[in-house]
């Protein structure tokens, strides 16, 4: 964390000297205009309210929703074969992305007319960013009460490296990544959020949020590395490695006042 805060600090430093050097003390533009933006890209679709502080330095909130989801078929294992013939073959599963945010963003301009600025801010949102689930309740069902009656090494599942998923009691099957609520972000963008004179203006970001070690669940139960080692396990343990989120957003900014 030091190191992102030691990011942030040098781009606010850098903005103050070039306010120290050309300000001037009737110049100095607090909060004298403002802007509503709307934008997509890797946080999803995102909206914000922007202001400027001073001519070096503007401030953005707003909110970040993604709408996505993916369906797909699973295949279940069975390790005798007589289950195989009578029970399901597949099962259909629904997958989404919850990364629905705030954020709360500081722009650093170098100087008064320039367009490029620097970024330091924050991402705030629930801890589960991705959800897997079967589309429709206890469909398992029969899965369940068969490996109720069978031993470990009998029953019917998923392989996921060396862990195997069973459905619950209830027949279904579920799992979800979660990171930190609070990601610092940092970043360097193009165009004035709250343009100082067009009444529509574009702009773009492109930075990273960091959000930690992410942590994979599967029916309530956490996977650790030594889970993933098997041959289906690769995906799930490569997704757990990124603590950072890539952010490229394109907005278009409507000057308010």
């Amino acid at each position: 964390m030091n190191r992102y805060l030691a990011i942030a600090m040098l781009a606010i430093m850098a903005s103050m000297s070039a306010v120290a050097q050309e300000l001037e003390s009737d110049d100095l533009g607090i909060f004298n205009h403002g802007s509503l933006s709307v934008g997509v890209g890797t946080t999803g679709i995102t909206a914000d309210l922007a202001f400027p502080i001073t001519p070096y330095v503007g401030i953005r909130g707003g909110a970040d929703i993604f709408p996505f989801k993916y369906s797909t078929d699973l295949k279940i294992e069975y390790r005798n074969a007589t289950a195989q013939a009578v029970l399901p073959e597949t099962v259909a599963v629904e997958g989404k992305l919850s990364m629905t945010t705030g954020h709360v963003l500081f722009d650093f301009y170098p100087s008064k007319k320039t367009s490029f600025r620097f970024t330091a801010g924050a991402y705030m949102g629930t801890d589960k960013v991705a959800e897997v689930y079967n589309k429709e309740d206890g469909v398992l069902i029969a899965v369940s009460a068969y490996n109720r009656m069978v031993p470990d090494n009998q029953k019917a599942g998923y392989s996921l490296g060396d862990y195997f998923l069973t459905p619950d009691d209830r027949g279904n099957v579920n799992g979800n990544i979660k990171v930190a609520k609070f990601r610092p972000y940092v970043g360097i963008g193009f165009g004035r959020p709250a343009p100082l004179k067009s009444r529509v203006a574009c702009s773009l970001d492109l930075g990273v949020q960091f959000w930690g070690k992410p942590e994979i669940e599967c029916q309530g139960q956490e996977l650790k590395d030594e889970n993933l080692n098997g041959e289906d396990g690769g995906v799930v343990k490569t997704i757990s490695s990124i603590s950072v989120w890539p952010v490229l957003n394109f907005r278009v900014a409507f000057r308010l006042f």
